[in-house]
């Protein structure tokens, strides 16, 4: 009884050796590549790159200087060891100039109402319109002029006067090239 129990046990595990790999896969219950042609799983893997990417969709809107050198990595693995991800890098990167991007956002701003404004056909929405071109000419550039009238009135240092009627006339441009834009915008000949 005992070597027949021994030969049975030997036999099955000769027969489990023996054996060639079964053409068997694994089904997990929450695969969500199950029962997918290679075409629709890289259609499914770009939709789900494409939404990633939304995210990122307002901080791919702010300008880069183009440079004739782009390098582009497809492997993270790549662009970890590699030198642009050290310090170096980002210190021959020219600085990002916060102001001069929200001035040309202003300005885009003055010409999306402007166009607005030429659109409108009743009085009421007009007349809000322009209000609220006023508001933002005002809000971003008239009220920093007349604090800086007031500083230049009320400074005796001759140095910091010419300072002060410097960051004036810059801020005289940006209204008048508000206004530009406004009158080339807002009338529609």
């Amino acid at each position: 009884m005992k070597q027949t129990i021994s030969e049975t046990v030997d036999n099955w595990i000769k027969e489990e050796q023996s054996r060639r790999p079964a053409l068997l896969r694994v089904i997990r219950a929450n695969d969500p590549w199950d029962r997918m042609s290679e075409e629709e799983i890289e259609d499914r893997r770009e939709f789900i790159r494409w939404y990633i990417n939304k995210d990122f969709e307002l901080l791919l809107l702010i300008p880069v200087h183009p440079r004739e050198t782009e390098i582009w990595f497809s492997d993270y693995e790549e662009f970890r060891t590699c030198a642009f991800n050290t310090y170096d890098f980002e210190r021959i990167q020219p600085p990002f100039n916060r102001h001069g991007y929200r001035v040309k956002k202003v300005m885009e701003k003055v010409k999306d109402l402007a166009i607005l404004y030429s659109c409108l056909t009743s009085q009421e929405g007009r007349e809000e319109t322009l209000r609220r071109y006023e508001n933002l000419v005002s809000g971003e550039f008239r009220d920093n002029l007349m604090n800086l009238i007031e500083r230049y009135q009320s400074t005796t240092d001759i140095d910091e006067k010419m300072l002060i009627k410097a960051k004036i006339a810059e801020q005289s441009r940006r209204i008048m090239k508000c206004k530009e834009v406004w009158q080339k915008y807002s009338t529609w000949d």
